[in-house]
């Protein structure tokens, strides 16, 4: 009975440990970047009612790139064909927007 534990225990520090050093690891790519916001729009599921999907244009690459935000949305709505500074950090699952400025 006492095997059993110590198996899971081991399992359970290995993946909390590999994933506290991931997140270590990948923390400190914070990047930063101007868009153009080109378009606000309702996101796609009903029980998200304060989301608003932003789309940006890249102004680098005249590409454009879509995100979910959920905060200032009023505000954004105002700022429609406006540059915008995108604050993030990227990991290997994707980028990820913690601040917007104007």
């Amino acid at each position: 009975m006492f095997i059993p534990v110590l198996v899971y225990l081991w399992l359970w520090a290995a993946f909390c440990i590999s994933v506290k050093l991931w997140t270590y690891y990948y923390s400190d790519n914070s990047w930063q970047q101007e868009y153009q916001l080109v378009a606000i729009e309702a996101c796609p599921t009903d029980y998200e009612y304060s989301c608003a999907k932003l789309v940006v244009l890249d102004l680098n690459t005249y590409r454009k790139r879509s995100f979910r935000w959920y905060l200032d949305k009023s505000k954004l709505q105002r700022l429609q064909n406006e540059n915008i500074n995108i604050v993030g950090v990227k990991s290997p699952l994707g980028s990820v927007v913690h601040q917007i400025q104007w």
